[in-house]
């Protein structure tokens, strides 16, 4: 099998923008963010990453704190609106905030040097053989000092559901499974469900690579 999302969950996540509903697209940063950066860990420079950004909601707020940040997701058509949005609502924020369509589990950039990597309901859908080129990616990306933020549902069996849905969500330990070996776990706290039981997650990269 290709280590790719398919050209079907690219058209289904197109579709769902386009003909609704978008129950995730709140319009609001969450506070969980909101505390991070209230936190002091990190002062709000350099570059950002909003890994599914939809329509761009957290790419404008991080670049309000002044961050460069590069939202991306599958979908063409919240990116659109994404742009729309910050030229009409922030324009002097456009120059701080562009929007690139990718594939998550084959990104573009490689060596980014990101500072903050937000992930809000993005790779808990990705079907399990391709989440290890997603954390590869983030990894790669992620700069030594910089911190990877992720919202994500638990695994709960969905027997009812669409076949690309039931694999959605991670089973216990699999996210530390998945970054462990390369970044340190800060925190991982049990969100409160909405709809389906969640955590937050948050890592940060060493200064230096752990030895073998």
């Amino acid at each position: 099998m290709s280590a790719a999302i398919s050209t079907s969950h690219r058209t289904r996540w197109e579709e769902r923008y386009a003909g609704g509903p978008t129950p995730w697209d709140t319009g609001q940063t969450p506070p969980e963010v909101l505390a991070f950066w209230a936190s002091g860990r990190l002062a709000p420079v350099g570059l950002a990453l909003d890994i599914g950004c939809g329509p761009g909601t957290n790419v404008r707020y991080l670049a309000s704190l002044g961050l460069h940040v590069v939202g991306l997701d599958i979908a063409y058509a919240p990116l659109q609106t994404g742009a729309r949005r910050l030229h009409a609502a922030a324009p002097a924020l456009a120059e701080r905030g562009w929007f690139a369509q990718a594939d998550v589990t084959q990104l573009p950039v490689h060596g980014a040097n990101a500072r903050y990597v937000l992930d809000m309901g993005c790779s808990h859908g990705l079907p399990p053989r391709l989440r290890p080129a997603y954390a590869g990616g983030i990894v790669a990306n992620l700069a030594p000092g910089g911190y990877y933020h992720l919202y994500a549902f638990d695994y709960i069996a969905r027997p009812e559901a669409e076949a690309e849905d039931r694999h959605m969500g991670y089973h216990d330990g699999e996210v530390g499974a998945l970054f462990g070996a390369d970044l340190e776990i800060i925190e991982i706290i049990q969100a409160t469900p909405n709809p389906n039981p969640c955590k937050w997650c948050l890592f940060r990269k060493p200064l230096q690579a752990p030895t073998a």
